[in-house]
């Protein structure tokens, strides 16, 4: 095979897809098109970079280069010199292309002329591309605009005025005064509609206002799309977006009524700009993808419990994300004929809300272990893993050819985790860490504060004179805080089972070892062992700048069962029992191998010098990876 041989690759990102769950599913028959992909050509296992998560790793599948090369230390990036405050306030900065320190495959592509698209993938915005494209589409991102605006709700108006009649064929009409709002909408929208009653009918129309008419919608249908102007703040708890004004578009649904009384569903409210990059595309995007005649069927599967075999606010997630799944299908395809991509890197995220919230349920060492509820979670496993089966169905269907080079390939996958540690409280324990009390709740007290522990990645910043905006430690006494720290770290037991609680705890210099060790590696790394865990849910665990009632009590560890699977705290060849941390990784198309699994796993920085090899053109700048020629004919 020569370099260059490839034209078309379609990357399918899953994020939280763990290799073990899809090997036994697809032994079950219950996955075929995964199938029908192993059984035509490679696959194993893949070793993430740590820390393993969702920015880290899908930064270094589309740079081939490890973190401390790219720089994409997790969602909260610390940068020396900034404010601590700073970099957890700015969540998921790593995601945008700037901070990102390594070269993204897809520009070297664009430079040689090969069309990108980069879909709901949580690096490298903006693109900046010549030719290529970036659609966030449900992925948030920094400096973006709110894909939707508002999400779909119903209204029920009340006291419709009488009006004339604005056609011949209506007897008669009522006017209804609409208020949008809800979302990032800051100031809500009025909307004038009619509820109308035909001549020689009895059944209600709505009637919509458009440039020259008005469209009529008999019940149950939906209208086409209407667009408007919208005032927003686009500010959330994790990542800063948009605020201004803004066009979107939405439909209208006519449910039922009476001459007082109108009740409708409004879509979710979707902006025309800001969340692709080069921008233009957007609204044709929606409208050729969005609310299509099979969505319907699939909300009427998500009110059932049989179609699932799992009901209630799952089964109504599940409906959601299988819709989700459908639409990033047509998009591809939709994009594929408007733009005429060459490449693809396509990521989609329902495993890793599953692992989070269901894995746990599944280890018989589960404190609330409860064999119906495991039972149970096992098959909502198994129904999210067969949408994401018929999600590379459709993609093979609509996007693929036999010449096509398929990649799927997840980040991570996760570990059942239940056991809280309350880092804080560790720090202040050992009087290296101090909150003080202020308007704004605890505030970390600087002028007391030694060492300071960062969750995301887990990682230790020792408050450096000269390095830190408001450091205390003097250079003399740098490494003696270290060693301590190190000693407070590897030395950490849960008081009630006398257990390790740290996997591994590295200073920077040693962490060079595993990928890590750049400027924005902190003084101290660590890993966990499982079941071990800091996050459990709220948003205030990973913002040590600040803390809680509940952080500041006398606790070390305790278990829950909000979060129930984890992933970033853990080494990436993380086992325990059936479950692991590392990635799945299927390679299918031409000149690569048939029905063969990999003996080693391969590491995820191997994949974008594969891509660049098989289509011929340089590898990403600092790509640290190798070409996985035991895969290739």
């Amino acid at each position: 095979m020569n370099s260059g041989s490839v034209k078309d690759i379609l990357l399918i990102g899953l994020d939280g897809a763990m290799y073990h769950f899809i090997e036994e599913l697809v032994k079950e028959d219950l996955l075929p098109n995964i199938c029908r992909l192993m059984d035509e050509g490679v696959y194993g296992e893949a070793l993430p970079c740590p820390p393993t998560d969702t920015p880290t790793n899908w930064t270094t599948i589309a740079t081939g280069s490890s973190t401390a090369t790219h720089g994409v230390t997790s969602f909260y990036i610390h940068i020396p010199g900034e404010p601590y405050e700073l970099g957890q306030r700015n969540r998921s900065r790593g995601q945008l292309r700037r901070y990102c320190k390594a070269e993204y495959i897809w520009d070297i592509a664009d430079r040689y002329g090969i069309r990108s698209l980069v879909l709901n993938y949580p690096a490298g915005w903006p693109g900046g591309m010549r030719n290529g494209y970036v659609c966030l589409y449900t992925w948030p991102m920094p400096e973006s605009v709110p894909r939707i605006l508002a999400g779909a709700r119903d209204y029920t108006l009340e006291k419709g005025v009488a009006v004339e009649p604005f056609r011949k064929d209506i007897e008669s009409a009522y006017r209804f005064r609409l208020k949008v709002e809800g979302g990032f909408i800051d100031e809500s929208e009025a909307f004038d509609l009619y509820l109308t009653r035909l001549k020689d009918s009895s059944e209600y129309r709505l009637a919509i206002p458009r440039a020259e008419d008005y469209e009529l919608i008999k019940p149950g249908r939906w209208s086409d799309w209407i667009e408007a102007t919208f005032k927003i703040v686009g500010s959330r708890s994790d990542v800063q977006m948009f605020s201004g004004f803004i066009k979107g578009i939405f439909k209208l649904k006519f449910l039922e009524a009476s001459e007082n009384r109108l009740k409708i569903q409004v879509s979710e409210i979707y902006s025309t700009r800001g969340w692709m990059d080069p921008g233009g595309l957007e609204r044709d995007t929606i409208a050729y993808t969005h609310y299509l005649a099979d969505e319907e069927s699939i909300l009427e599967y998500g009110r059932s419990r049989f179609i699932y075999d799992i009901s209630g606010m799952e089964a109504e997630f599940l409906a959601r994300q299988r819709i989700e799944a459908y639409r990033l299908a047509r998009i591809t395809k939709y994009l594929r004929e408007r733009i005429g991509w060459h490449l693809c890197f396509l990521h989609y995220h329902i495993m890793d809300s599953v692992n989070h919230r269901f894995l746990g349920l599944l280890d018989p060492k589960f404190p609330f272990y409860d064999e119906e509820k495991a039972r149970y979670a096992w098959r909502y496993f198994i129904e999210s893993y067969k949408i994401i089966d018929e999600f590379i169905g459709l993609l093979l269907e609509s996007c693929a050819t036999p010449d096509t080079l398929i990649i799927v390939v997840s980040d991570h996958a996760a570990i059942p985790a239940w056991r809280v540690v309350n880092i804080r409280r560790i720090f202040i324990n050992e009087g290296l860490l101090s909150y003080k009390a202020s308007p704004d709740g605890y505030l970390v007290d600087w002028s007391r504060t030694k060492a300071f522990p960062w969750i995301e990645p887990l990682m230790v910043w020792i408050n450096l004179v000269g390095r830190d905006p408001n450091g205390i430690v003097e250079a003399k006494d740098y490494e003696d805080l270290r060693e301590q720290v190190v000693d407070i770290l590897q030395n950490l037991r849960d008081p009630d089972t006398g257990r390790k609680i740290t996997a591994m705890v590295l200073r920077r210099e040693e962490s060079v070892n595993i990928g890590l060790g750049d400027e924005r590696t902190g003084d101290i790394v660590y890993f966990l062992k499982p079941p071990y865990t800091i996050w459990h849910g709220p948003t205030e665990d990973l913002l040590t700048y600040k803390a809680t009632e509940d952080h500041l009590k006398d606790w070390l560890v305790r278990d829950q069962s909000r979060i129930t699977g984890i992933h970033g705290y853990y080494l990436p060849n993380e086992r325990m029992d059936r479950f692991s941390n590392t990635a799945i990784f299927i390679m299918n198309g031409p000149h690569v191998k048939k029905g063969e699994k990999l003996k080693k796993p391969i590491r995820l920085t191997d994949i974008a010098p594969t891509i660049s090899y098989l289509l011929g053109i340089p590898v990403p700048r600092d790509c640290e990876g190798r070409v996985i020629y035991e895969a290739l004919i």
